[in-house]
Protein backbone atom coordinates (compact mmCIF):
# COMPACT_ATOMS: atom_id res chain seq x y z
CA UNK A 1 0.00 0.00 0.00
CA UNK A 2 1.23 3.13 -1.18
CA UNK A 3 1.13 6.00 2.09
CA UNK A 4 3.41 9.21 2.71
CA UNK A 5 6.84 8.61 3.42
CA UNK A 6 7.08 9.71 7.34
CA UNK A 7 9.52 12.29 8.22
CA UNK A 8 11.12 13.21 11.61
CA UNK A 9 8.56 13.39 13.68
CA UNK A 10 7.12 9.84 12.38
CA UNK A 11 10.76 8.16 13.24
CA UNK A 12 9.94 9.95 17.08
CA UNK A 13 6.41 8.22 16.74
CA UNK A 14 7.96 4.88 15.72
CA UNK A 15 10.86 4.66 18.60
CA UNK A 16 8.32 5.81 20.81
CA UNK A 17 6.05 2.73 19.95
CA UNK A 18 9.16 0.61 21.60
CA UNK A 19 8.38 -3.43 21.06
CA UNK A 20 5.42 -2.59 18.75
CA UNK A 21 4.25 -6.34 17.66
CA UNK A 22 0.77 -5.28 17.03
CA UNK A 23 -2.01 -2.88 16.86
CA UNK A 24 -2.13 -0.50 19.75
CA UNK A 25 -5.13 0.44 21.59
CA UNK A 26 -5.44 3.40 20.26
CA UNK A 27 -4.81 2.41 16.62
CA UNK A 28 -7.08 4.15 13.69
CA UNK A 29 -9.25 2.54 12.21
CA UNK A 30 -10.02 -0.32 15.12
CA UNK A 31 -12.20 -2.61 13.73
CA UNK A 32 -14.62 -2.28 16.42
CA UNK A 33 -15.80 1.22 15.38
CA UNK A 34 -16.14 0.13 12.06
CA UNK A 35 -19.86 -1.45 10.49
CA UNK A 36 -21.19 -2.58 6.82
CA UNK A 37 -23.47 -3.24 5.48
CA UNK A 38 -24.83 -4.50 1.60
CA UNK A 39 -28.45 -2.97 0.48
CA UNK A 40 -30.65 -5.16 -1.37
CA UNK A 41 -28.84 -3.53 -4.94
CA UNK A 42 -25.46 -5.09 -4.21
CA UNK A 43 -23.76 -1.51 -2.88
CA UNK A 44 -22.14 -1.91 0.35
CA UNK A 45 -21.61 0.74 2.84
CA UNK A 46 -19.34 0.89 4.93
CA UNK A 47 -18.78 3.45 8.17
CA UNK A 48 -16.05 4.24 10.66
CA UNK A 49 -17.76 6.16 13.61
CA UNK A 50 -15.71 8.50 14.88
CA UNK A 51 -18.24 10.62 17.17
CA UNK A 52 -15.48 13.42 18.10
CA UNK A 53 -14.61 14.38 14.52
CA UNK A 54 -16.88 17.16 13.96
CA UNK A 55 -16.75 16.36 10.22
CA UNK A 56 -17.45 13.73 8.01
CA UNK A 57 -15.90 12.22 5.32
CA UNK A 58 -17.90 10.57 2.18
CA UNK A 59 -16.41 8.36 -0.67
CA UNK A 60 -18.20 6.58 -3.47
CA UNK A 61 -15.78 4.00 -4.85
CA UNK A 62 -16.39 2.53 -7.87
CA UNK A 63 -15.11 -0.81 -9.31
CA UNK A 64 -14.04 0.14 -12.20
CA UNK A 65 -10.50 1.98 -12.95
CA UNK A 66 -8.36 2.23 -16.17
CA UNK A 67 -7.83 -1.96 -16.36
CA UNK A 68 -10.90 -2.58 -17.05
CA UNK A 69 -10.81 -0.61 -20.64
CA UNK A 70 -11.05 -2.19 -24.01
CA UNK A 71 -8.00 -1.36 -25.43
CA UNK A 72 -9.00 0.92 -28.00
CA UNK A 73 -10.93 3.05 -25.27
CA UNK A 74 -7.89 3.70 -23.22
CA UNK A 75 -8.39 6.74 -21.24
CA UNK A 76 -12.02 6.30 -20.99
CA UNK A 77 -12.67 5.63 -16.71
CA UNK A 78 -9.99 8.89 -16.34
CA UNK A 79 -12.46 10.89 -19.03
CA UNK A 80 -15.59 10.02 -17.46
CA UNK A 81 -14.17 10.60 -13.76
CA UNK A 82 -13.71 13.95 -15.25
CA UNK A 83 -16.87 14.30 -16.83
CA UNK A 84 -18.77 13.34 -13.97
CA UNK A 85 -17.03 15.28 -11.30
CA UNK A 86 -16.38 18.50 -13.69
CA UNK A 87 -19.99 20.11 -12.99
CA UNK A 88 -22.03 17.59 -11.38
CA UNK A 89 -24.66 17.42 -12.95
CA UNK A 90 -27.58 19.59 -13.91
CA UNK A 91 -28.15 21.27 -10.74
CA UNK A 92 -24.33 21.48 -10.20
CA UNK A 93 -23.62 19.33 -7.13
CA UNK A 94 -20.35 19.46 -6.66
CA UNK A 95 -20.92 23.49 -5.84
CA UNK A 96 -23.53 22.80 -3.23
CA UNK A 97 -20.50 20.67 -1.21
CA UNK A 98 -18.09 23.62 -1.78
CA UNK A 99 -20.47 26.37 -1.06
CA UNK A 100 -20.76 24.83 2.51
CA UNK A 101 -17.45 24.92 2.98
CA UNK A 102 -16.85 21.56 2.47
CA UNK A 103 -13.67 19.79 0.28
CA UNK A 104 -14.48 17.62 -2.86
CA UNK A 105 -12.20 16.09 -5.62
CA UNK A 106 -12.13 12.59 -7.72
CA UNK A 107 -9.32 10.14 -9.03
CA UNK A 108 -9.08 7.46 -11.43
CA UNK A 109 -6.61 4.54 -10.17
CA UNK A 110 -6.12 1.50 -12.47
CA UNK A 111 -8.82 -0.60 -10.32
CA UNK A 112 -11.32 1.76 -9.21
CA UNK A 113 -12.71 5.07 -10.02
CA UNK A 114 -13.15 7.58 -6.29
CA UNK A 115 -15.57 10.38 -5.75
CA UNK A 116 -14.92 12.24 -2.65
CA UNK A 117 -16.04 15.10 0.18
CA UNK A 118 -15.57 16.49 3.47
CA UNK A 119 -18.46 18.36 4.96
CA UNK A 120 -19.34 19.54 8.79
CA UNK A 121 -21.52 17.11 10.21
CA UNK A 122 -24.62 18.66 10.19
CA UNK A 123 -23.93 18.65 6.17
CA UNK A 124 -23.51 15.16 6.06
CA UNK A 125 -27.13 14.29 4.62
CA UNK A 126 -26.33 16.78 1.86
CA UNK A 127 -22.94 15.62 0.81
CA UNK A 128 -24.16 12.13 0.14
CA UNK A 129 -27.64 13.58 -2.08
CA UNK A 130 -24.66 15.50 -3.94
CA UNK A 131 -22.17 12.69 -4.85
CA UNK A 132 -24.78 10.48 -5.73
CA UNK A 133 -26.10 13.15 -8.34
CA UNK A 134 -22.43 13.35 -9.44
CA UNK A 135 -21.61 9.67 -9.80
CA UNK A 136 -25.37 8.48 -11.44
CA UNK A 137 -25.58 11.56 -13.49
CA UNK A 138 -27.78 10.67 -16.30
CA UNK A 139 -26.43 12.68 -19.16
CA UNK A 140 -23.17 13.25 -20.08
CA UNK A 141 -22.63 16.45 -21.90
CA UNK A 142 -20.86 16.71 -25.15
CA UNK A 143 -19.41 20.35 -24.50
CA UNK A 144 -18.17 19.22 -20.70
CA UNK A 145 -16.63 15.91 -22.74
CA UNK A 146 -14.70 17.96 -24.89
CA UNK A 147 -13.23 20.64 -22.23
CA UNK A 148 -12.10 17.74 -20.07
CA UNK A 149 -10.67 16.06 -23.27
CA UNK A 150 -8.77 18.56 -23.95
CA UNK A 151 -7.47 18.65 -20.19
CA UNK A 152 -6.56 15.09 -19.94
CA UNK A 153 -4.88 15.23 -23.65
CA UNK A 154 -2.52 17.98 -22.43
CA UNK A 155 -1.82 15.96 -18.98
CA UNK A 156 -0.64 13.19 -21.01
CA UNK A 157 1.87 15.46 -23.44
CA UNK A 158 2.91 16.91 -20.37
CA UNK A 159 3.96 13.46 -18.92
CA UNK A 160 7.75 13.39 -20.13
CA UNK A 161 8.13 16.52 -18.06
CA UNK A 162 7.39 14.14 -15.02
CA UNK A 163 10.42 12.03 -14.57
CA UNK A 164 9.10 9.67 -11.81
CA UNK A 165 5.48 9.56 -13.45
CA UNK A 166 6.79 8.50 -16.61
CA UNK A 167 9.60 5.86 -15.53
CA UNK A 168 6.62 3.97 -13.58
CA UNK A 169 4.64 4.04 -16.51
CA UNK A 170 7.40 2.74 -18.61
CA UNK A 171 8.00 -0.18 -15.66
CA UNK A 172 4.43 -1.55 -15.66
CA UNK A 173 4.36 -2.12 -19.83
CA UNK A 174 8.02 -3.48 -19.38
CA UNK A 175 7.01 -5.88 -16.88
CA UNK A 176 3.43 -6.67 -17.15
CA UNK A 177 3.66 -6.55 -21.41
CA UNK A 178 0.99 -5.54 -24.21
CA UNK A 179 -1.63 -8.56 -23.26
CA UNK A 180 -1.85 -7.47 -19.53
CA UNK A 181 -4.24 -4.44 -18.93
CA UNK A 182 -2.20 -2.67 -16.42
CA UNK A 183 0.55 -1.97 -19.10
CA UNK A 184 -1.25 0.34 -20.00
CA UNK A 185 -0.67 4.30 -18.48
CA UNK A 186 -3.87 5.67 -16.63
CA UNK A 187 -4.60 8.25 -18.62
CA UNK A 188 -4.72 6.52 -21.71
CA UNK A 189 -3.16 7.86 -25.11
CA UNK A 190 -3.80 11.52 -27.47
CA UNK A 191 -5.38 8.95 -29.88
CA UNK A 192 -7.18 6.82 -27.81
CA UNK A 193 -8.26 9.83 -26.27
CA UNK A 194 -9.43 11.37 -29.28
CA UNK A 195 -11.20 8.67 -30.56
CA UNK A 196 -13.47 7.71 -27.80
CA UNK A 197 -16.79 8.70 -28.42
CA UNK A 198 -20.06 10.37 -26.21
CA UNK A 199 -22.00 7.69 -26.92
CA UNK A 200 -19.22 4.98 -25.93
CA UNK A 201 -18.63 7.38 -22.28
CA UNK A 202 -22.12 6.92 -21.63
CA UNK A 203 -22.23 3.01 -21.95
CA UNK A 204 -19.04 2.38 -19.82
CA UNK A 205 -20.62 4.48 -17.54
CA UNK A 206 -24.43 2.18 -17.51
CA UNK A 207 -22.08 -0.74 -17.67
CA UNK A 208 -19.93 -0.67 -14.75
CA UNK A 209 -21.56 2.39 -12.55
CA UNK A 210 -24.04 -0.02 -11.05
CA UNK A 211 -24.80 -0.34 -7.43
CA UNK A 212 -23.25 -3.77 -7.14
CA UNK A 213 -20.03 -2.76 -8.22
CA UNK A 214 -19.87 0.70 -6.35
CA UNK A 215 -19.32 1.01 -1.86
CA UNK A 216 -19.69 4.08 -0.32
CA UNK A 217 -17.44 4.30 2.90
CA UNK A 218 -18.59 7.42 5.29
CA UNK A 219 -16.20 8.37 8.30
CA UNK A 220 -16.16 10.69 11.45
CA UNK A 221 -19.12 12.15 13.13
CA UNK A 222 -22.04 9.91 12.21
CA UNK A 223 -23.63 6.98 13.42
CA UNK A 224 -24.15 3.74 11.16
CA UNK A 225 -27.91 4.35 11.30
CA UNK A 226 -27.96 7.97 9.90
CA UNK A 227 -25.13 7.24 7.20
CA UNK A 228 -27.52 3.87 6.32
CA UNK A 229 -31.01 6.10 6.13
CA UNK A 230 -28.95 8.84 3.83
CA UNK A 231 -27.14 6.13 1.34
CA UNK A 232 -30.66 4.54 1.17
CA UNK A 233 -32.25 7.65 0.23
CA UNK A 234 -29.63 8.55 -2.60
CA UNK A 235 -28.60 5.07 -3.94
CA UNK A 236 -31.59 2.63 -2.72
CA UNK A 237 -33.48 3.05 -6.03
CA UNK A 238 -30.56 0.94 -7.93
CA UNK A 239 -30.92 -2.07 -9.55
CA UNK A 240 -27.88 -4.83 -10.25
CA UNK A 241 -26.87 -5.73 -13.18
CA UNK A 242 -24.28 -8.31 -14.02
CA UNK A 243 -20.74 -6.93 -15.13
CA UNK A 244 -18.29 -7.91 -17.85
CA UNK A 245 -15.88 -10.16 -17.15
CA UNK A 246 -12.72 -8.31 -16.31
CA UNK A 247 -9.58 -9.77 -18.65
CA UNK A 248 -6.55 -8.32 -17.50
CA UNK A 249 -4.25 -10.37 -18.48
CA UNK A 250 -1.33 -12.78 -16.72
CA UNK A 251 1.35 -11.66 -14.61
CA UNK A 252 4.56 -14.11 -14.60
CA UNK A 253 6.57 -13.85 -11.61
CA UNK A 254 8.95 -13.16 -11.79
CA UNK A 255 9.72 -11.59 -15.16
CA UNK A 256 11.75 -12.12 -17.72
CA UNK A 257 14.78 -10.02 -17.51
CA UNK A 258 15.51 -7.37 -19.73
CA UNK A 259 15.92 -3.72 -20.23
CA UNK A 260 14.28 -1.03 -22.01
CA UNK A 261 16.28 2.41 -21.94
CA UNK A 262 14.37 5.76 -22.91
CA UNK A 263 15.95 9.17 -24.27
CA UNK A 264 14.68 11.84 -21.56
CA UNK A 265 14.91 15.53 -21.01
CA UNK A 266 16.65 16.22 -17.71
CA UNK A 267 20.88 15.85 -16.79
CA UNK A 268 20.00 12.52 -14.20
CA UNK A 269 19.14 8.84 -15.05
CA UNK A 270 16.33 7.48 -13.39
CA UNK A 271 16.77 3.68 -13.10
CA UNK A 272 14.26 1.27 -11.87
CA UNK A 273 14.35 -2.25 -11.16
CA UNK A 274 10.98 -3.95 -11.82
CA UNK A 275 8.94 -6.63 -10.47
CA UNK A 276 5.71 -8.90 -10.28
CA UNK A 277 4.68 -8.22 -6.63
CA UNK A 278 1.90 -9.67 -4.48
CA UNK A 279 -2.09 -8.89 -5.43
CA UNK A 280 -4.06 -7.54 -2.89
CA UNK A 281 -5.28 -11.48 -1.98
CA UNK A 282 -1.68 -12.09 -1.14
CA UNK A 283 -2.43 -10.36 2.19
CA UNK A 284 1.02 -11.35 4.29
CA UNK A 285 3.17 -10.87 1.31
CA UNK A 286 1.68 -7.43 0.75
CA UNK A 287 2.67 -6.03 4.33
CA UNK A 288 5.94 -7.69 3.74
CA UNK A 289 6.70 -5.94 0.38
CA UNK A 290 5.66 -2.62 2.54
CA UNK A 291 8.34 -3.28 5.19
CA UNK A 292 10.77 -4.50 2.48
CA UNK A 293 9.79 -1.17 0.64
CA UNK A 294 11.09 0.91 4.54
CA UNK A 295 14.06 -1.44 4.96
CA UNK A 296 15.25 -0.74 1.57
CA UNK A 297 14.66 3.36 1.13
CA UNK A 298 13.48 5.24 4.47
CA UNK A 299 16.36 7.68 4.67
CA UNK A 300 19.28 7.26 6.22
CA UNK A 301 18.21 3.96 7.70
CA UNK A 302 17.71 2.45 4.44
CA UNK A 303 19.78 -0.03 3.20
CA UNK A 304 20.32 1.08 -0.29
CA UNK A 305 19.30 4.94 0.59
CA UNK A 306 21.55 4.92 3.40
CA UNK A 307 24.27 3.22 0.84
CA UNK A 308 23.61 4.69 -2.10
CA UNK A 309 23.08 8.65 -1.00
CA UNK A 310 24.76 8.89 2.40
CA UNK A 311 27.83 6.86 1.83
CA UNK A 312 28.99 5.74 -1.36
CA UNK A 313 27.86 8.99 -2.85
CA UNK A 314 26.13 7.25 -6.01
CA UNK A 315 22.90 8.80 -6.02
CA UNK A 316 20.21 11.51 -5.00
CA UNK A 317 17.39 9.78 -4.75
CA UNK A 318 16.65 6.16 -3.53
CA UNK A 319 12.83 4.84 -3.38
CA UNK A 320 10.16 1.82 -3.95
CA UNK A 321 7.14 2.01 -5.74
CA UNK A 322 4.61 -0.33 -4.69
CA UNK A 323 0.57 0.26 -4.56
CA UNK A 324 -1.55 -2.52 -3.70
CA UNK A 325 -3.69 -3.61 -6.13
CA UNK A 326 -6.20 -6.60 -7.10
CA UNK A 327 -3.87 -8.32 -9.10
CA UNK A 328 0.18 -8.89 -8.53
CA UNK A 329 1.34 -5.19 -8.69
CA UNK A 330 4.69 -3.83 -9.40
CA UNK A 331 7.49 -3.86 -7.47
CA UNK A 332 9.98 -1.04 -8.10
CA UNK A 333 13.01 -0.10 -6.52
CA UNK A 334 14.42 2.98 -8.22
CA UNK A 335 17.21 5.70 -7.77
CA UNK A 336 18.40 8.56 -9.34
CA UNK A 337 21.83 9.33 -10.61
CA UNK A 338 24.79 10.59 -12.42
CA UNK A 339 24.84 8.47 -15.92
CA UNK A 340 28.18 7.45 -14.93
CA UNK A 341 26.71 5.69 -11.86
CA UNK A 342 23.86 3.61 -13.03
CA UNK A 343 26.12 0.04 -13.92
CA UNK A 344 27.19 0.37 -9.95
CA UNK A 345 23.77 1.52 -8.88
CA UNK A 346 21.83 -0.98 -10.61
CA UNK A 347 24.97 -3.73 -9.03
CA UNK A 348 24.13 -1.84 -5.48
CA UNK A 349 19.91 -2.94 -6.35
CA UNK A 350 20.59 -6.45 -7.36
CA UNK A 351 23.53 -7.15 -4.47
CA UNK A 352 20.81 -5.64 -1.53
CA UNK A 353 17.59 -7.57 -2.81
CA UNK A 354 20.05 -10.55 -3.08
CA UNK A 355 21.34 -10.52 1.00
CA UNK A 356 17.75 -9.88 1.74
CA UNK A 357 16.65 -13.22 0.30
CA UNK A 358 19.32 -14.86 1.62
CA UNK A 359 20.84 -13.38 4.65
CA UNK A 360 18.72 -13.29 7.87
CA UNK A 361 17.98 -10.01 8.75
CA UNK A 362 18.76 -8.92 12.72
CA UNK A 363 15.59 -8.10 14.85
CA UNK A 364 16.37 -5.38 16.18
CA UNK A 365 16.21 -3.75 11.92
CA UNK A 366 13.76 -6.24 11.74
CA UNK A 367 11.39 -4.65 14.45
CA UNK A 368 12.39 -1.12 13.30
CA UNK A 369 11.23 -1.43 10.17
CA UNK A 370 8.15 -2.59 11.23
CA UNK A 371 7.64 0.44 13.48
CA UNK A 372 8.19 2.50 10.73
CA UNK A 373 5.07 0.80 8.62
CA UNK A 374 2.72 0.60 11.33
CA UNK A 375 3.89 4.48 11.85
CA UNK A 376 3.35 5.69 8.32
CA UNK A 377 -0.36 3.88 8.86
CA UNK A 378 -1.12 5.85 11.70
CA UNK A 379 -0.27 8.77 10.12
CA UNK A 380 -1.47 8.13 7.12
CA UNK A 381 -4.91 7.45 8.60
CA UNK A 382 -5.31 10.86 11.04
CA UNK A 383 -8.18 12.39 9.74
CA UNK A 384 -11.62 10.68 8.66
CA UNK A 385 -11.20 11.52 5.58
CA UNK A 386 -7.86 9.69 5.71
CA UNK A 387 -9.73 6.78 7.17
CA UNK A 388 -12.65 6.88 4.32
CA UNK A 389 -10.10 6.92 1.60
CA UNK A 390 -7.83 3.65 3.09
CA UNK A 391 -11.22 1.72 4.00
CA UNK A 392 -12.46 2.56 -0.21
CA UNK A 393 -9.13 1.59 -1.48
CA UNK A 394 -9.15 -1.56 0.31
CA UNK A 395 -12.53 -2.38 -0.34
CA UNK A 396 -11.74 -1.43 -3.98
CA UNK A 397 -8.83 -4.08 -4.46
CA UNK A 398 -9.91 -6.98 -1.47
CA UNK A 399 -12.34 -6.29 1.51
CA UNK A 400 -12.20 -3.11 3.92
CA UNK A 401 -11.40 -5.61 6.44
CA UNK A 402 -7.72 -5.67 5.00
CA UNK A 403 -7.40 -2.49 6.01
CA UNK A 404 -8.53 -2.64 9.50
CA UNK A 405 -6.33 -5.72 9.72
CA UNK A 406 -3.44 -4.42 8.38
CA UNK A 407 -0.97 -3.56 11.91
CA UNK A 408 -1.60 -6.92 13.19
CA UNK A 409 -0.23 -8.11 9.96
CA UNK A 410 2.38 -6.73 9.89
CA UNK A 411 3.02 -7.08 13.60
CA UNK A 412 3.44 -10.57 12.66
CA UNK A 413 5.71 -10.78 9.90
CA UNK A 414 9.04 -12.68 10.72
CA UNK A 415 12.46 -12.61 9.14
CA UNK A 416 11.23 -16.20 7.32
CA UNK A 417 8.69 -13.70 5.71
CA UNK A 418 11.27 -10.95 4.79
CA UNK A 419 13.72 -13.53 3.07
CA UNK A 420 10.63 -15.03 0.90
CA UNK A 421 9.14 -12.05 -0.34
CA UNK A 422 12.52 -10.84 -1.08
CA UNK A 423 13.05 -14.13 -2.89
CA UNK A 424 10.65 -13.13 -5.43
CA UNK A 425 12.87 -9.46 -6.10
CA UNK A 426 16.06 -11.16 -5.80
CA UNK A 427 16.43 -12.26 -9.74
CA UNK A 428 17.32 -10.18 -12.85
CA UNK A 429 14.59 -7.65 -12.88
CA UNK A 430 13.51 -6.04 -15.80
CA UNK A 431 15.60 -2.79 -15.56
CA UNK A 432 13.65 0.79 -16.89
CA UNK A 433 15.97 3.55 -17.19
CA UNK A 434 15.70 7.12 -18.26
CA UNK A 435 19.04 8.64 -19.66
CA UNK A 436 19.52 12.12 -20.92
CA UNK A 437 19.75 12.78 -24.18
CA UNK A 438 23.87 13.63 -24.11
CA UNK A 439 24.29 10.15 -22.42
CA UNK A 440 21.77 8.00 -24.11
CA UNK A 441 23.78 5.19 -25.88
Amino acid sequence: MKRRKPGVALLVAAFALGGWGGPARSAPLDPRTVKSSTLPSGLVLVVCEQPAAEVVAVEVMVGVGSADEPPELAGAAHLLEHVCWASGGGGDARKRIEERGGATNAGTLRDYTRYYATVAADDFPMAVQALGEIVLRPRLEDPVIEQERRAIIEEVAARGDRARTWLNDLAFAAVFGEGHSYARPIEGSESTLAGIQAHQLAGFHDTWYVPNNMAVVVAGEVTFESALREVETAFGGLRPQALPPRGRGEAVRPAAGKEVIVVAPGKQAYVMAAFVGPAAGERTEVATSDVLSVLLSYGCLGRLSGELVEVRKLATRVGVDFLTQREPALFGVWAVCETGNVAAVKEAIRGELQRLASEPIPPGELALAKRLVYAGYCFANETPADCASTLAFYQAVDSYRAGTQYPARVGAITAGDIARVAAWYAGEPVWVVLMPEESAP
